[in-house]
């Protein structure tokens, strides 16, 4: 007997078989009301003032970003690809927030000659700054990274506070003016290099990033802009919680930024798009009782291997839960996209969810050994293609093959 599992208001999409059929297993689905309503919350749990930038590192997919800015959210970009993916999907460059330790020298012409945000993340990048100079519009705006309070020598981003003084000389004296200062934490950081194993053990993930950091890095930022002066901007970043859970931080920052008015930017990615995507796979092979294969792995949700995601099984035999495991198909020993997770029996060809997968999932999915699946958005009852699914001549198309030439100078072989 099979028996149907509703769907909840925080669970999965209904209508899996029809998705599946329609367009294959794995697929990516994201909720486009429930991405919308998480921006909009969370723009009204700050009010006015606050400017909020969707961070397109979580998912950079063009419907996604003009989603979001359909719903009233910027784009902060971290590359020069991210800064031409926002502005196709409609985003103005007064919009967008140009971040990242690499910035080519023809990107920052764009992003400047364009009228955006531009926040130097260095010293070198404030030099090129000013060499291009005669290329920055009216409308664009200067703003320096600053390393996180406590972080300062340690962190590989942003610049200390005498450094941003300097900064702030040099692009004064270039007829430039810096107006913002910008901070990120970061749920993922460098702890100390373990003396065993791989150098990734050292990394500690937590998220949301806890409110005392915020706090600390606003209060940071604002004795810092008011010693340079002339600053009419802040960025506090991403690392945010949803809008539930913003309460305790919007009081918490609002009392350290003071009365003075200055704009506030803030750069979530998870807090909007995380619960509101979805992988959708399906059972391929049993590996006894307690273990299944799927037809995704690791490479199609890597954000797994960080923290445990939701598993909803779509319509559930009858039988008790048991311990359960989802591997992938990839040829790894550890490509487990869930471990021992109550579940009911599961046979080949059963659709199951993978949640919470809006973010970092899809964006960091690469084509190991299986093509990438497609994507669609979920909105009004209809399921619109966000990305079709990767073919052979897509993942093929920008290889060569190589040519051997013989003593004569024949073309031997192709």
């Amino acid at each position: 007997m099979i028996r149907a599992v509703p769907a909840q208001p925080d669970g999965p999409p209904s209508g899996a078989e029809e998705l599946a059929a329609r367009f294959g297993t794995p697929l990516y689905v994201f909720d486009g009301t429930r991405m919308a309503a998480a921006a909009a919350a969370f723009c009204a749990a700050w009010g006015a003032g606050v400017t909020v930038a969707y961070s397109l590192k979580s998912n950079p997919l063009m419907g996604i970003v003009r989603r979001l800015h359909r719903a009233g959210t910027g784009a902060e970009v971290a590359s020069g690809f991210e800064y031409r993916v926002a502005r196709r999907a409609g985003v103005p460059p007064g919009a967008i927030i140009f971040n990242g330790p690499h910035k080519p020298d023809a990107d920052l012409r764009l992003a400047l000659g364009e009228g955006a945000t531009v926040i130097a993340d260095g010293a070198e990048q404030i030099r090129r700054i000013v060499a291009l100079r005669a290329h920055v519009a009216p409308a664009a705006r200067i703003g320096i990274r600053m390393s996180p309070p406590g972080r300062e020598g340690l962190d590989r981003f942003g610049l200390t506070r005498r450094h941003v003084l300097a900064a702030a000389r040099m692009l004064d004296r270039a007829g430039l003016r810096l107006s913002g200062l910008h901070t990120h934490l970061g749920a993922y950081q460098l702890g100390p290099l373990p003396s065993t194993g791989p150098p990734i053990h050292g990394v500690t993930v937590e998220y949301p990033v806890p409110v005392e950091r915020f706090a600390a890095a606003a209060a940071n930022l604002v004795r810092v802009a008011d010693e340079v002066g002339g600053i009419e901007w802040l960025d506090l970043g991403g690392g945010w919680p949803a809008a539930p859970g913003l309460a305790p931080y919007v009081a918490a920052v609002r009392e350290q930024l003071g009365d003075e008015p200055r704009e506030i930017i803030l750069e979530p990615g998870r807090a909007l798009i995380r619960d509101s995507g979805w992988l959708l796979v399906r059972v391929v092979e049993r590996r006894g009782r307690n273990a299944v294969v799927v037809d995704a792995g690791i490479t199609q949700v890597p954000c797994v291997l960080w923290k445990r995601s939701p598993v909803h099984v779509v319509a559930a035999h009858d039988g008790p839960q048991r311990p359960t495991s989802l591997f992938g198909p990839l040829c790894l020993q550890h490509d487990a996209i869930a471990r021992e997770v109550p579940l009911p029996p599961l046979r080949v060809g059963d659709l199951v969810w993978i949640g919470q997968t809006g973010a970092y999932a899809m964006a960091q999915a690469s084509p190991f050994i299986h093509l990438r699946p497609a994507a669609i958005l979920l909105e009004g009852g209809r399921g619109s293609l966000l990305r079709a699914r990767e073919t052979d001549d897509e993942a093929m198309g920008s290889q060569t093959e190589p040519l051997l030439v013989g003593s004569d100078g024949q073309k031997v072989w192709a």
